[in-house]
């Protein structure tokens, strides 16, 4: 064999001792990152709710949630599936895609549930059917509506339950920006001692909401930090979040700035003579609010609740301004 020759035979040995470790090394990594995702998913810690100590996988990853929808969306959570009526919530739809209807409120499928393969459930309903029909599918979490007090509360609870304790901050951060950027749109618009109302009106009666029933509450008062009357800060801030009013005290109720929800099926009152001599009616300080952007009341919606409603008001007083 000549010298040539031996080194071309040398150098063709190192590449394939070289190519055979290659192969080697990346099939162990393949197994090992397999392995160490599975064991993410599998691990579990012990939480305290309603039902007693449930255990619940520290890394969910496949989540069915009903009331709690945009809690998780904001935490960068994308749930398999939810409930039809807060998919349809206008303040997230671009965040909702791949989501998986599993059926409106008091109609869900359970098939459908089983057919997603939860690692865990989280819904709000204190029924015990509820939670008794889920919880044979995977661990159930019930969260009974008005657990928490605020959105800092609520979403920092939820960040603690599902290891997004980070997500949590940053989100609240953003949040916090967004809310004092809406209020300081009102200096100067909103004077000492305005009063603001949300309520709802019919042919024969009104309903007046608190600070935590939705109708834009949450965003009224808690988010732009607007003041109530004095009667809704006695009576509706809070255990009791909303009433029904008669037509011949509902003066005593109404703000200096009416935010009303409407729908189709409820009206008649603008003719009525009462509502006519309300000041807030009559210095042109009353604001419609859609009933399909305006019941929800998730952090998410609070927040574009708020950057609407500082707008309308914004509006409202240019518009007021020029017709004088």
């Amino acid at each position: 064999m000549t010298k040539k020759m031996w080194i071309v035979m040398m150098l063709l040995s190192v590449i394939l001792v070289l190519t055979a470790c290659g192969g080697n090394v990346k099939q162990p990594d393949e197994k090992q990152n397999q392995s160490s995702s599975e064991q993410k998913s599998e691990e579990t810690k012990t939480v305290k709710t309603i039902h007693g100590d449930i255990k619940i996988p520290v890394h969910p990853q496949r989540v069915v949630v009903d009331l709690y929808l945009n809690d998780l969306l904001a935490l960068g959570i994308k749930p398999v599936g939810s409930v039809k009526y807060y998919l349809d919530n206008p303040f997230s739809k671009d965040l909702v895609q791949g989501i998986t209807s599993i059926g409106d409120r008091g109609s869900v499928s359970i098939e459908k549930v089983l057919t997603l393969q939860p690692d865990l459930i989280l819904i709000g309903s204190k029924d015990a059917s509820e939670y008794e029909k889920y919880s044979k599918i995977a661990p159930t979490i019930v969260i009974p509506y008005g657990t928490y007090k605020n959105v800092h509360e609520e979403l920092t609870a939820f960040g603690e339950l599902l290891g997004k304790e980070q997500e949590a901050k940053t989100w609240l951060a953003q949040y916090d920006q967004r809310m004092q950027a809406a209020r300081d749109k009102l200096k100067g618009i909103v004077q000492s001692g305005d009063t603001f109302t949300v309520m709802e009106a019919s042919e024969k009666e009104y309903y007046v909401y608190g600070d935590n029933f939705g109708r834009g509450g949450q965003a009224v008062y808690r988010g732009l930090n607007l003041t109530p009357p004095p009667l809704v800060q006695k009576e509706l801030l809070g255990e009791t979040q909303w009433k029904s009013v008669s037509k011949e005290v509902i003066n005593q109720y109404a703000g200096s700035y009416i935010f009303l929800t409407v729908n189709k099926d409820l009206g008649g009152y603008e003719g009525d003579s009462i509502w006519k001599s309300l000041n807030a009616v009559r210095q042109g300080k009353v604001f419609e609010l859609q009933e399909d952007r305006y019941w929800y009341f998730d952090p998410i919606a609070i927040v574009g609740q708020a950057e609407e409603i500082a707008d309308m008001i914004v509006q409202r007083n240019k518009e007021n301004a020029a017709q004088k």
